[in-house]
């Protein structure tokens, strides 16, 4: 763990060790999830009390964890955007789990033991609607940019002239 602390762990020497641990652990993929999950901390209002500490272990866990491998595994921003959601979406934080341990303290502090129950129902019902408009192909929503052309013109095309994979077999 590359966390550093000088003397105790609050105020500036805490920025200090959660930057130093932040800077070993991120790459330029994991970078671009975590500037997508404080925009949408900032337009969001479910998203709203995430901090930017939770935001980075959270995001840096979802990318780093696949079985046992001894390689941590290379993900796409698309694909780690997508396992945050599933993250959240899945009620871990209506659990009675440890949550989410803070790697820069020594003893165990959950860095999302400040949600209230309320915030914590609706993190988990907005990651859930943000996993469906991926999965319908609609991460623009998600975004909050316009729907892209060639999107648009998908909705218009006849069912006929769809791939044959594509079609509702009765």
């Amino acid at each position: 763990k590359s966390c550093i602390r000088i003397g105790g762990s609050s105020g500036i020497n805490a920025e200090y060790g959660q930057t130093k641990w932040f800077e070993s652990r991120m790459s330029v993929s994991l970078i671009v999830v975590l500037q997508l999950l404080k925009d949408l901390n900032k337009r969001i209002p479910a998203w709203n009390p995430l901090t930017t500490w939770s935001l980075e272990l959270i995001v840096e866990r979802c990318a780093r964890t696949k079985g046992y491998s001894s390689q941590p595994p290379q993900f796409s921003p698309p694909e780690v955007l997508r396992r945050v959601f599933e993250l959240f979406a899945s009620g871990f934080l209506l659990l009675n789990s440890p949550g989410l341990n803070d790697p820069c303290e020594k003893e165990p502090v959950d860095v999302l033991g400040y949600l209230t129950s309320q915030e914590r129902e609706d993190l988990t019902a907005s990651a859930q609607y943000a996993l469906r408009l991926m999965v319908y192909n609609q991460l623009y929503k998600i975004l909050g940019i316009a729907q892209p052309p060639a999107l648009k013109n998908l909705g218009n095309m006849p069912r006929s002239s769809a791939p044959s994979g594509f079609k509702q077999k009765l």
